[in-house]
């Protein structure tokens, strides 16, 4: 029903080649990279190095964690966002990344109602504030791991964003996707439904920390997802809040998954019978006025997040982090730089020394 709705959305609709040329905006370049150091990093010896969720297994050095470059651009009833990129795996575990560059964005958006955007292409699922924020606004230049592992990646699907209201703000993200996080279509008929509620209250931005808030805001979101995929059903489940008064700011989240096989004979299912799985981090910052100046500011930030790859099992599946940092924002957030202590525990088999001293260097243009 939701794709039919978009499909009649869009065919009641018409619009003339001409109004059609001058509605579409004019295209924009953008450039983006992040350089990461480590300093310091307990596990440097490739013997005792065993791959774990939220360690990168980073020895002492440099390197390239994002590379993004396109085009987009936006006008009253289009905007698009055509891009390419790289992304180093986030952990040791994590099939996403790699050397190769590949398809980062690709999307196309209507505004059919003046309150509603009709996105279609590949783009980001709407699951979790951390993972729909931006990675140049993360004050700590990582999500966390509860934020990497326990929500959905980016899709090739069609998403519907209303939003409404001023001092009081509600938005509705509904979306379906092929469930397989390719850009070159779907390889079963399976497909992965998403949806997101949140209720802002005021006037701040809420998928960033950067800064100080004019008043105080507050805001408050559910969301959810189904991935029926040939060997293997996803159900997800979430919710998440962010308060920003001045230069503070804390945000809290958790979500909840269940995993269970399809019953498929086509495929192995990612797991052999119902599988629980949770995450959950919560995170404090603070941007101090007195360090402000005209070409940007300071902000001081620690993060505690779990995850949880099987709650029925005890063993290195169970792990937490600590993370503690601070960073420099100038010219309006273009450019940061930072750095922080990644201390990360272990809460069940085998307790690992893979701690990390780690600095970053973040630029868009």
């Amino acid at each position: 029903m939701f794709l039919v709705a978009v499909v009649a959305t869009l065919l009641i609709t018409p619009l003339h080649a001409e109004d059609l040329a001058d509605s579409v905006p004019d295209p924009v370049p953008y450039a983006q990279i992040h350089i990461w150091a480590t300093a310091w990093d307990q596990d440097s010896n490739p013997t005792t190095d065993p791959a774990g969720y939220g360690d990168p297994e980073d020895d002492t050095g440099f390197k390239v964690r994002r590379v993004r470059a396109g085009v987009t651009g936006e006008a009253d009833s289009w905007r698009y966002r055509l891009g390419t990129g790289m992304t180093a795996p986030y952990d040791g575990l994590t099939p996403r990344g790699g050397k190769e560059m590949e398809v980062e964005s690709a999307w196309i958006g209507y505004k059919p109602l003046d309150s509603v955007w009709l996105t279609a292409g590949y783009q980001e699922v709407p699951v979790s504030r951390e993972a729909l924020m931006s990675s140049q606004e993360l004050v700590l230049a990582e999500r966390s791991v509860a934020g990497e592992w326990v929500a959905p990646n980016r899709d090739v699907g069609v998403v519907m964003d209303h939003q409404s209201g001023d001092r009081i703000r509600t938005r509705i993200n509904l979306g379906a996707f092929n469930g397989n996080e390719s850009v070159t279509g779907d390889h079963n008929t399976g497909l992965l439904f998403a949806g997101r509620a949140e209720v802002v209250i005021g006037p701040g931005d809420v998928y960033s920390t950067v800064g100080a808030v004019s008043d105080t805001t507050f805001a408050f979101a559910f969301d959810g997802w189904r991935d029926d995929d040939v060997a293997t059903n996803t159900t997800g489940l979430g919710a998440d809040v962010m308060f920003r008064h001045g230069g503070l700011s804390v945000s809290a989240e958790g979500r909840g998954v269940l995993l269970a096989p399809a019953g498929s004979d086509l495929d192995q299912p990612d797991v052999l019978s119902e599988t629980k799985r949770m995450g959950a981090h919560g995170q404090v910052s603070y941007s101090p006025t007195a360090f402000e100046s005209a070409h940007g500011g300071v902000e001081i930030a620690a993060r505690f997040g779990v995850f949880d790859d099987d709650m029925d099992v005890d063993d290195n599946g169970d792990v937490g982090e600590v993370m503690g940092g601070v960073t420099w924002s100038g010219y309006d957030n273009h450019v940061r730089f930072g750095g922080g202590y990644v201390h990360r525990m272990e809460f069940g088999g085998v307790v690992v020394d893979n701690d990390t001293v780690r600095f970053w260097w973040l630029m868009k243009i």
